[in-house]
This record gives C-alpha cells, sequence and structure tokens, in this order.
C-alpha cells in the first residue's frame, strides 16, 4: 500500500472524508429527462464509487423552479427525491461522501450582463429560493454536503463583477451590494440546515480577461463569505468566453495544475480548507497535497478514463491507471451535443447499464486478431480480460500503428502514456501471445482455425501524385519531422493532424502556412471545443499563416501551387507536408474477410473507424461480444 498523505482522512465541516481526491462536478447527461436517476445513471455512478474516491459531487444538479426538461438532477423537486436517495445509499455502502453541485441552469444561458440588469428582485429571490430548496432536499436524504457554484461567471460572479453589474438597488453598487446575492443564500441555507450539510463554493481563482475577477477581488469576496463555507474549490476562467474554455477544461497542450498556485494563494489567505481543480490527476495530486498548497484535489477526467485510478494508486499499481488523454471527448459529448457521456479511452463508460461487468466467459474461444494499432490492442484485451484466448499478429516490430506518429510530438505526452499502457497492459496477459514481425495471410490464419478472427489493419496515408511526389519536397505528415524539414513549411490539409503537425513545426522556429479547401472559421472542427480553441490560439501565437477555401493543384520543387478566388498562385517554401487523411485498408480486409466464419472488421479499416475514439469502441464492442 502506498504510505502518502493523499490517503489520510480529512475533516470539512463535521464530515470526515477517507482521503483527499474529490471528484469534482460533472453533467453526464445519463440522468432521464425528467431528471431522475435510473439504471442507466446508477450503473455509471457505481463504477465511480467503488473506485476509491474519497467524496463525489454530482454536476448540473439544476435549482430553477421553472425550467423544463434535461438530463439532469432537479434539486428542487421534491418528487425526484427518492431516485437521489438511491445514489446517497450507495456512496454511502463504499464509504464516499456525497455532495450535489447547486446551480441555475437557465442563467447559464442568458449572458451575465443582461441578466445582471435585467432581472427583476422576483427573478433574484427565485434563483435564491431554488439553490436554497435544493440544499434542504440534499440534506433530507442524507447527503453529506452541497457545492455552491459562484465560479466561471454564473450568478454569484456575475454579479460581484463591477463590469457587468450596473444595478441602482441593494444589489448593485458597492461591494456588499454585489455580494449580497449570494450571502443570502448561505445565511439562509447555513440556518436552514446548521450543520449538518457541509458547504463547499466553486470560486474561479482568476477570471482571464479584461473587466474580470482578479485574484485579489476572489480573496476578498472568498473572505467576505466564508463563516459559512467549509470547502472552497478553486477554478479558473469564464464559461460565457469561448477563449477561456481550455483555462475552464485544460487540454493536451495545456499544463497541468493550473490553478495551484492560486489554490496556494487562497489556502494562506484563509482559514477554510482549499479544493483546487484543473489538470489533475493522481500522481500530479500527490505532489499537491505533500507541499500542502491545496487540502484536497479534485479532478473529473481522470476517473473517467478509469474509476478505478485511486485504488490502484494506493495499492502500488498506478501502472496499471488507463490515462485520460485530455482530449475533452467527454465534455464535448455532454456539454457540446447534449448525448450521454463517452470517453475516448474507457469504451465502458456512459454504457455500463449495456455491458455491465467484465465478467469471465465460461467457455473459452480462440481469437485471432490482425493489427496491434490502438482498436487491435483494446479487442486484445477485451476479449482477454472476458476468458478468451488470443493471438495478435503484427506485420511490424512495434505494437501502435499510426497511433506512434500521433503521440510522437513532446506536447503529447498523455497521448504516450496512453499508448504505453495498452501495450503494457495486452503484453502482460497470459492468454495473449503476440507475433510481431509477422504478415496475417491465409495460411496463417487456416493453420490457427480460430473461433473468430478480428481484422484490425487500419488505414493508409491519401498521398496524391504530384510533380515532386517522391521527392524530398514533398513528405506525408506521418514521416516528416524536424529535422527532415527546411525553415519555411506549407502544411497542406488544416485537419487536426495537420494543425497539430503545423504547431510542433511553429514551436521548432519555423515559418509555417497552413492550405485548406475550408472556411478558416471551419478549423479544427471535428475535435472537442476546448481542444480546438486552445490549439488554434497557439498557432496565432506562433504566427502560424492559414490560407482557407484554396485547393491545391500541385507541388513542384519551387513550392505549392494553389488555385483560389484570387485565382492561381504558387507559395514558395522549402517542403510542403501532406496531411489529407487516410484511406480504409480495404485491400487487407477483402483478402481475409471470408476465411473464418465469424470475422469482425474493426477500428480504422471498418466503417467506424477514422478517431482514436471510434478505434477504440470498436475494438471493445466487438471483442465483448464473443460467445
Amino acid at each position: 500500500m502506498r504510505n502518502s498523505k493523499v490517503f489520510s482522512p480529512f475533516r470539512i465541516g463535521r464530515m470526515t472524508v477517507k482521503n483527499r481526491i474529490e471528484c469534482a462536478p460533472y453533467g453526464n447527461a445519463l440522468f432521464r429527462m425528467d431528471g431522475a436517476a435510473d439504471n442507466k445513471q446508477m450503473m455509471h455512478f457505481r463504477n465511480l464509487v467503488q473506485g476509491g474516491v474519497g467524496m463525489v459531487t454530482i454536476g448540473s444538479a439544476n435549482c430553477n423552479l421553472d425550467y423544463g426538461a434535461a438530463p439532469v438532477p432537479y434539486m428542487h423537486n421534491p418528487f425526484l427525491l427518492s431516485s437521489y436517495k438511491n445514489m446517497v445509499e450507495l456512496a454511502h455502502q463504499y464509504d464516499v461522501k456525497i455532495g450535489w453541485e447547486l446551480i441555475g441552469a437557465k442563467e447559464m444561458f442568458i449572458p451575465a450582463e443582461v441578466m445582471v440588469n435585467t432581472y427583476t428582485k422576483e427573478d433574484i429571490h427565485n434563483y435564491q429560493k431554488g439553490i436554497i430548496d435544493g440544499a434542504v432536499n440534499a440534506m433530507s436524504i442524507g447527503s453529506d454536503y452541497v457545492m455552491i457554484h459562484g465560479g466561471h461567471g454564473v450568478v454569484p460572479a456575475a454579479f460581484y463583477r463591477e463590469s457587468t453589474n450596473k444595478r441602482n438597488d441593494e444589489y448593485g453598487g458597492s461591494f456588499e451590494n454585489r455580494t449580497r446575492i449570494i450571502r443570502e443564500i448561505l445565511q439562509e441555507i447555513r440556518e436552514k440546515v446548521g450543520d449538518k450539510l457541509a458547504i463547499e463554493y466553486r470560486i474561479s481563482g482568476e477570471e482571464m480577461q479584461e473587466g474580470g475577477l482578479t485574484l485579489e477581488d476572489q480573496i476578498e469576496f472568498a473572505k467576505s463569505i466564508e463563516e459559512y463555507v467549509d470547502l472552497f474549490n478553486i477554478s479558473r476562467g469564464v464559461l460565457e468566453n469561448t477563449e477561456d474554455l481550455p483555462f475552464v477544461f485544460p487540454t493536451v497542450y495545456d499544463k497541468k495544475k493550473i490553478n495551484v498556485d492560486n489554490a496556494a494563494k487562497f489556502k494562506e489567505a484563509l482559514n477554510t480548507p482549499i479544493s483546487v481543480v484543473g489538470g489533475n490527476n493522481m500522481f500530479v495530486a500527490e505532489e499537491i497535497i505533500d507541499e500542502d498548497k491545496a487540502d484536497m484535489v479534485a479532478m473529473v477526467r481522470p476517473l473517467i478514463a478509469d474509476p478505478a485510478c485511486v485504488d490502484k494508486f494506493r495499492c502500488g499499481m498506478e501502472d496499471e491507471i488507463r490515462p485520460c488523454i485530455r482530449c475533452n471527448n467527454c465534455i464535448n459529448q455532454t456539454h457540446g451535443k447534449l448525448h450521454d457521456l463517452r470517453c475516448t479511452v474507457n469504451p465502458l463508460i456512459g454504457r455500463e447499464e449495456y455491458f455491465g461487468r467484465m465478467d469471465r466467459r465460461a467457455v473459452a474461444k480462440k481469437v485471432m486478431i490482425i493489427g496491434g494499432g490502438p482498436a487491435g490492442l483494446e479487442a486484445a484485451r477485451t476479449a482477454s480480460l472476458r476468458g478468451h484466448n488470443v493471438i495478435l499478429v503484427e506485420k511490424s516490430d512495434k505494437l501502435g500503428g499510426n497511433f506512434i506518429r500521433a503521440a510522437r510530438e513532446d506536447f503529447k505526452a498523455d497521448l504516450r502514456k496512453y499508448l504505453d499502457w495498452s501495450i503494457r497492459t495486452v503484453s502482460d496477459k497470459g492468454n495473449i501471445e503476440i507475433r510481431m514481425n509477422t504478415e496475417a495471410d491465409e495460411e496463417l490464419i487456416k493453420k490457427e482455425n480460430p473461433d473468430v478472427l478480428i481484422i484490425a489493419v487500419g488505414s493508409n496515408p491519401i498521398i496524391p501524385n504530384f510533380t515532386a511526389t517522391g521527392t524530398s519536397k514533398v513528405q506525408w505528415v506521418g514521416d516528416a519531422t524536424n529535422e527532415s524539414l527546411g525553415e519555411n513549411v506549407v502544411v497542406a490539409g488544416g485537419g487536426f493532424t495537420g494543425l497539430e503537425a503545423a504547431y510542433a513545426y511553429s514551436r521548432a522556429g519555423k515559418k509555417v502556412t497552413v492550405v485548406d479547401m475550408i472556411p478558416e472559421s471551419m478549423l479544427g472542427n471535428g475535435a472537442s471545443l476546448m481542444n480546438s480553441t486552445s490549439l488554434l490560439q497557439k498557432l496565432n501565437a506562433n504566427n502560424v499563416k492559414f490560407i482557407c477555401e484554396s485547393r491545391v493543384l500541385d507541388v513542384t520543387e519551387e513550392g505549392i501551387k494553389i488555385s483560389n478566388a484570387e485565382g492561381e498562385s504558387t507559395i514558395l517554401c522549402d517542403n510542403v507536408v501532406l496531411s489529407f487523411g487516410q484511406r480504409k485498408n480495404t485491400e487487407v480486409v477483402d483478402k481475409l474477410k471470408d476465411i473464418v466464419p465469424k470475422t469482425y472488421v474493426i477500428g480504422d479499416c471498418s466503417n467506424v473507424g477514422g478517431t482514436l475514439w471510434q478505434a477504440v469502441r470498436s475494438g471493445f464492442e466487438m471483442a465483448f461480444e464473443i460467445e
């Protein structure tokens, strides 16, 4: 067992948490549209609380008295409380403290300045009543705490911020008036619940924009409400501003522990315990607690990628933790698309009700998997966990497929950790035989005579035949490196692979231009808004030039010839890097698909491939269903 302060109990209000790890609030869209927690939510929640986390905050608990249907909890509705009590009982079964993030969902969709300055006193009192009722209801079902959401520019912050609050009544003007809306809420909650319910308060340590609340503003505000609060949760940024999203949801391109320094300043200024969120995982949590920069460490995405990461870390099995790659697919699905929660690297998440537990099959089958990329690795791991005997065949001398190239840049450390984990957890399984440098053909398949054949041979790059194709002038993005390129580089193709390559070259000091047929406003589409925003911000900061709505005609030794509304022109450059996407490897699939009756095609060579998420998902699903 790991001897670490992160696993020491900690007292918050009158509740004692078994360790210093908090699951921060997240909307998972797994509740029913009427707000009830049915089996879909309960199965997901069970996986979370049995994984060792100390406290769990249920996100997006709407408290508007008049706001309609959405797949979130409605804490002001007494008729839904019995389903939420089931969650409380389940959490307590695993010695996990459970709380609810109380918000006004309606207000999150109204521009802050409009809402603050147009709300009548009746609107304000209805908002306050909903939050207060939500807290009282939370106490009535045995919850341990509530989180009042005052960060990310929502109601309390919007009223407190002088640049948005232009009211001239008792809710505007002076510091006391601008903070009145939340002080009245906290005072009444305390009157109604006493110390039976701990109160956590989420606050943006700083808002990162002109006219926004500064660190000094927020510490002053925290001091003014400290008597009512048992735990401050330190975040950053404002949800209303797209440019702030990478601060609220740090991406693979951003640093970890982004709020820790601010948290340490809150901790120095206050007597109340501090929790910090923002780019954390179990490895940095230990550092944060050991350095006494916060009392609790909050995280979500690592707990989605691997709900058991806390127990694995505690038991010294950190190598088994499935790493989060900070792609923000989870948030993009739920917040961006209002779809059920999904995770790129954990295909079970959000679908626990359908797939249930990873039970071993009574009758083991012989499964041959051709291709050792992410899809083949996931299929091998899943089939192995189900008790089947697996032969994994890879034609090269390395496992990982095209993902090896995708993860090679220095800012892709999270992706490399995932790939290393995926290879490691397949390589150490006794019922998986790995055959490297082996070309799968009909003779081999018939010799092994598997019960199930899974084809995961990936895809091949699209490389048009230009004048300079085959010379060093033209390089495929998967082969091009900073060392192989000159100082003036054009990337042909503005998809995410091309943009990431452009970022890598610009970081090396090269002059980079990106050419694509799509409008510039569509660059980065297909990834999460948080990640595309962060990447485009960094490309602009590095002076990468975009030439959009332009078609590539040819590449010559002189440069790249393009056509657009202004006519034809040639961009002089040292090298052109092609990033035109991939084409399914149908040739190999067609040769092998009719040899074994039960044959499945997964990953990039299938109809559901094209991204890591789809590759992992398809590998998991096909292997899980083997009977």
